[in-house]
């Protein structure tokens, strides 16, 4: 079992649970490589600490769904005891009227996909589960928000930050012209 989190972790984990005590559907941003998927594990595990709750963490593709599968199991969660359920949008919305229990809390990773209607119809049929989205970008190009969906967002460091303190490693933006030599390579 491996729950050890790394500060900023940690700091995000009691953010978020202080702020379960305000507002019911949650958002927690963390930039990419920052541990989210780590994190969440964490929280579920927390969340399900002497209680009969039941999760589903609902991802948009089926390798997010064995990552995350893969660390729950980390954790101590086994798939086997049904009180995690993780699974694909694709495979909760084909199947969610066959669902014999109804979730205490709803993870929606990757939640910056979850202004699709897939995702919204959990909130209209479970209003009273827990929501918790993780991501690393949570704004849409469309411009749309999530307020109607979240009601509070928690952001970490930045990236910034997150390299100054050597959580991260730095990197260089490279940008090649749409007819380039180099475009044509990559093509």
């Amino acid at each position: 079992m491996n729950d050890t989190l790394r500060d900023y972790q940690q700091e995000m984990k009691l953010r978020l649970f202080k702020e379960w005590e305000l507002h019911r559907s949650v958002m927690v941003q963390m930039p990419t490589g920052t541990g989210k998927t780590h994190l969440l594990a964490a929280i579920v595990r927390e969340f399900l600490r002497g209680s009969g709750s039941r999760v589903w963490i609902v991802a948009h593709r089926r390798e997010l769904v064995e990552q995350i599968e893969e660390t729950v199991s980390r954790h101590g969660m086994s798939k086997e005891d049904g009180r995690v359920r993780v699974m694909s949008i694709q495979w909760l919305s084909r199947n969610r009227k066959h669902m014999d229990e109804e979730p205490d809390l709803i993870v929606i990773d990757e939640a910056h996909h979850a202004l699709a209607e897939t995702y919204r119809i959990l909130w209209e049929n479970y209003p009273e589960a827990r929501k918790l989205g993780m991501t690393a970008t949570p704004c849409r190009l469309n411009g749309k928000g999530f307020t109607d969906l979240f009601d509070s967002l928690i952001t970490s460091w930045t990236v910034a930050e997150f390299i100054g303190k050597g959580w991260l490693s730095s990197f260089d933006y490279v940008s090649i012209r749409a007819n380039s030599r180099e475009q044509r390579l990559i093509d």
